[in-house]
């Protein structure tokens, strides 16, 4: 049996969607030990994973969350991850923030990403967002693990290359140890 499921769940943004899903949780004697929730647009969507107790399987907590999903017209989905599966998320590679700003324009995303994963470089979280002023600033933050085979140094130099070819500005440094 696992000892952890991972929950995903997205709507129509409004409040008391948190509330609604950790109530159930509690209910059920589930712990959340890693999520990401996020506002897009008029959608609300988020990412929890959640150690289960003992006894308790991801299709009873699936129909535990069926009301509560269907009074906040939510689509969610339960899966089974196996402890080992759950620990993957924790590892000892350091970890950097990338943060590119420039002017909106298609294909940021994938040229910045592309160039990390041509180089190993796993990304474990990405947040963008396009500011509207006078003229639309597009703000990008990811967090990179950086495998130990890769040399920090050139690979920033060459992000920077990317940002002057494409006009935005792309800095690259380690982050603190501290989540908050």
């Amino acid at each position: 049996m696992p000892d952890y499921a991972l929950l995903t769940a997205s709507g129509r943004d409004r409040p008391g969607i948190v509330s609604a899903i950790a109530g159930v949780l509690l209910e059920c004697d589930c712990n959340i030990e890693d999520s990401q929730m996020a506002r897009l647009g008029p959608s609300f969507a988020c990412m929890l994973m959640i150690r289960m107790p003992e006894g308790l399987v991801s299709q009873q907590l699936s129909h535990r969350l069926h009301d509560v999903a269907a009074q906040l017209a939510l689509r969610y989905d339960v899966q089974d991850l196996r402890p080992e599966e759950a620990s993957e998320t924790r590892t000892e590679q350091p970890k950097h923030l990338i943060h590119v700003y420039g002017a909106d324009r298609k294909g940021i995303v994938h040229r910045i990403t592309r160039h990390l994963a041509e180089h190993s470089v796993n990304v474990t979280n990405l947040h963008t967002e396009v500011i509207h002023h006078e003229s639309p600033l597009y703000v990008m933050m990811i967090e990179v693990e950086v495998p130990p085979c890769v040399d920090v140094a050139r690979l920033q130099e060459q992000l920077a290359a990317i940002g002057s070819d494409m006009d935005i500005i792309v800095s690259m440094k380690p982050k603190d140890d501290a989540r908050f």
